[in-house]
């Protein structure tokens, strides 16, 4: 018997492929219904993959060529005919995003899908236990639950990491991971909002637009573009979360924000001898209360046409509007963060079959490798890729 340890999309993805292979199979869950990140995800809608996916902005300290071969194990349109004709769930493209959502904009259906296709290939489920102890012996393992012991001739492990606690993630499995001898590289909160102490712009809070967002730390500089939300404690949206790891990881990071398409250059010739009141001119670009913000932080009046502007006032202005350095402190942390930034080093596994190489007969897949993309449905094409991967694996 295969012992699938969490009911998550990449366990769910695992039991599936493992079950497909003519496997016995067991899912381990320690909450009453399992997949509660999926119900959650998209709004509750479940952004359940990306229209393209982009290798190249995963991050990973571990060899990129491993985690880009375990993404390249099921091309995103095989995952995307997974679930259109093997579970019955049509997506939809969002062309504005990118991102590919269920037709009915429902998570559960995503959930209840892949828990059904389970059953169907006769996986057994055991909802409210949890995994409190797992060791080798003989040929396979001795697995100890809240419920009592059981024996296993394969393990996969699928507990994800940290990220939002209260759908039963509490970093379990990577502590015993790291038990069994693994190396677990420092975890971090990753895609999680950003905080300010003072909250110098909780004024804005509410006001939304798209930017281009720049966060350097050291030599390397980690760019996005996307929504931007001003928030009552500091700064969230896609943007936002995309670069938030690396404030995450360095106090000292340096995070600044294009707030429109208009370069410098292109907004000096918009104010170039132009009567209209300054205010007026950001108006056609910007929100009203950033525009207002801007302004008083530059020193401009509000009377200022933009004509009249004096250099040094132009040139603050345009600093503020095209690299304007975000005043951050601190972040959400795991209980906002979509995702955990580290985990189990990716050389600790085969890669062709995510089977540990200190432990034969164990399995690690998902939230829990070193490893994880932007958001738009990159995380979830990594979990059903390292589930499916982790799944097959056992199965052999």
């Amino acid at each position: 018997m295969i012992v699938v340890v969490g009911a998550g999309a990449a366990g769910l993805m695992a039991a599936i492929a493992a079950a497909g292979a003519g496997r016995n199979v067991l899912v381990l869950e320690r909450t009453a219904e399992g997949g509660r990140k999926i119900l959650i995800s998209g709004g509750g809608r479940c952004n359940v993959l990306p229209s393209q996916l982009a290798p190249e902005r995963f991050v990973t300290d571990s060899p990129a060529h491993l985690m880009r071969g375990m993404l390249r194990s099921w091309p995103l349109a095989h995952q995307r005919a997974f679930f259109e004709d093997e579970l019955r769930v049509p997506l939809a493209l969002e062309e504005e995003t990118g991102k590919l959502f269920p037709v009915s904009n429902r998570a559960r259906d995503i959930r209840d899908a892949l828990v059904d296709r389970a059953r169907a290939l006769h996986v057994t489920f055991r909802f409210s236990t949890s995994l409190t102890g797992l060791e080798p012996g003989g040929d396979g393992w001795a697995v100890q639950t809240n419920h009592g012991p059981l024996s296993a001739s394969r393990v996969i492990l699928a507990t994800g990491g940290l990220s939002v606690p209260a759908t039963g993630s509490d970093g379990g499995g990577l502590q015993l991971a790291e038990a069994l001898r693994h190396r677990v590289n420092p975890v971090y909160p990753a895609l999680t909002p950003l905080t300010a102490s003072p909250a110098a712009h909780a004024s804005m809070s509410g006001v939304s637009l798209n930017v281009r967002i720049r966060a350097r730390a050291g030599k390397k500089t980690t760019e996005s573009t996307g929504g931007f939300l001003f928030t009552h404690r500091g700064y969230s949206g896609p943007s936002v979360l995309d670069v938030s790891h690396v404030a995450a990881r360095n106090r000292d990071a340096v995070i600044r924000v294009q707030w429109t398409t208009v370069n410098a250059t292109e907004w000096a010739q918009m104010f170039a001898g132009s009567a209209a009141l300054v205010s007026n001119v950001l108006a056609t670009r910007a929100p009203q209360r950033l525009a207002f913000q801007l302004m008083d932080e530059a020193g401009v009046p509000l009377e200022r046409r933009a004509g009249e502007l004096r250099r040094t006032e132009r040139t603050a202005l345009i600093d503020r509007l095209t690299a304007y350095p975000l005043p951050w402190t601190g972040n959400e942390g795991f209980k906002k963060a979509e995702v955990t930034g580290g985990g189990i080093a990716l050389e600790e596994v085969d890669s062709r079959t995510l089977e540990s190489r200190t432990h034969r007969g164990l399995f690690l897949c998902g939230e829990m490798l070193d490893a994880f993309g932007p958001i738009g449905g990159h995380n979830f094409a990594w979990a059903w890729a390292t589930g499916r991967l982790a799944g097959l694996g056992a199965s052999r």
